[in-house]
């Protein structure tokens, strides 16, 4: 079989010669040349898309690296160009979000020092009336409830003495125009208003007949302007708490405010 093969192969060589003889031989001979370029070409394909100018690397936001462009300025296609435009978007919205995070801890330390700058005015600012007859009572029930010859009386009648010296203290301030600190303000209270709120808290037990009675007696001395006591409940409220400020007016006719 090995010297068939081989004869077979001397006979089938000259023939192809024979076949490619003349032009058919150089033609064959360029198809070659022309082969080894194409396989060239395709090697240098890989070098040939990679640009001739690339974007230097960045960093995120989250410190994250963006990496540079791949394509080349010149000869994109048309994929290409749809990809270095989205890249030029990216590029430019992280410039506007460096821009709009600046601005954005500018607001904040604004708003900071605006909050502080609030804070220190409302600590040494005057507290308005409203609010410093709200401490006045806060503090004088503070007081009673410490007391024990507070014991003997309710908590909503705690609740009506205190409102009825909140009430003697901003006409005391107001008719003397007085401006006081909160050291001034407190002693006045501990000084004076004890007296007075256990005059009142007597006085209530007189006029008030039952616990209906004594609660429209505190809605009183918290809003005299909407009162809805009977007119007989406010005879005998006027009675019964006209001795409590005469005292208490005696005793403030000495008051000196601390210089």
């Amino acid at each position: 079989m090995k010297a068939k093969s081989i004869i077979i192969f001397a006979i089938v060589v000259p023939i192809v010669l024979i076949l490619l003889g003349g032009g058919g031989y150089f033609a064959y001979n360029e198809m070659q040349g022309q082969h080894e370029k194409n396989l060239k070409d395709l090697e240098k394909f890989g070098f040939t898309v990679l640009p001739t100018s690339t974007y230097t690397e960045s960093t995120g936001e989250l410190g994250n690296k963006q990496l540079p462009a791949t394509f080349a300025e010149s000869k994109l296609t048309p994929t290409q160009k749809v990809i270095q435009g989205l890249m030029n978007d990216n590029e430019q919205l992280l410039e506007e979000q460096k821009a709009l995070k600046s601005q954005i801890d500018g607001l904040k330390a604004e708003v900071a020092a605006l909050e502080n700058y609030k804070k220190l005015n409302e600590h040494f600012a005057p507290l308005t009336i409203t609010e410093e007859i709200a401490e006045v009572e806060k503090q004088l029930k503070t007081l009673l409830i410490d007391l024990p010859d507070a014991r003997r009386f309710s908590n909503l009648q705690i609740e009506a003495m205190s409102a009825a010296s909140g009430n003697e203290y901003k006409k005391f301030i107001g008719g003397k125009r007085l401006i006081l600190s909160e050291t001034e303000r407190e002693a006045l209270v501990r000084d004076y208003m004890p007296e007075f709120a256990f005059c009142i808290g007597d006085g209530i037990e007189i006029a008030a007949n039952s616990p209906r009675e004594e609660r429209l007696i505190t809605a009183y001395f918290r809003k005299p302007e909407d009162s809805a006591l009977s007119a007989d409940l406010q005879a005998d409220l006027t009675t019964v708490i006209k001795p409590c400020q005469t005292a208490l007016y005696e005793r403030l006719a000495d008051y000196d405010k601390p210089i």
